[in-house]
């Protein structure tokens, strides 16, 4: 068994799972769009989550023929769940606060917005 650049070759696998990671979320979004999650929908859920997985696989597939590595190995697996795992416990959190900071931006501007309205209409009849 060849030893020569298995550690380039974890790291890029890693890499890759990060990026799987992230292409997750736009799954994610489809979910919240269709109402996936919530009991509705649930064959919807499914069927995107498998679509995301095979595609996840061809992109391993992709990266181990486009990297040249020698073959496929155990530490392979292992280095694209450490890269979505990290992808989880970083970017991901990150990405939930701010969704959630756009958010309750959003929704003051909204009712700033119905409240004005609401004045307005009422200064129409008095």
């Amino acid at each position: 068994m060849d030893s020569k650049g298995q550690l380039g070759v974890f790291c890029i696998c890693i890499a890759v799972g990060f990026v799987g990671g992230m292409l997750y979320e736009v799954v994610v979004l489809l979910r919240a769009l269709f109402r996936c999650g919530k009991g509705k929908n649930k064959i919807l859920g499914i069927i995107l989550d498998t679509t995301f997985f095979i595609g996840l696989a061809l992109l391993f597939t992709y990266a181990a023929y486009r990297f040249r590595f020698p073959a496929l190995r155990v530490y392979m697996w292992i280095g694209y769940a450490v890269g979505g795992i990290i992808y989880l416990k970083t970017l991901r959190r990150i990405l939930a606060f701010l969704q959630k900071v756009c958010y309750n931006r959003i929704a003051k501007m909204a009712e700033k917005y119905k409240t004005k309205k609401k004045l307005s209409k009422m200064g129409d009849t008095v």
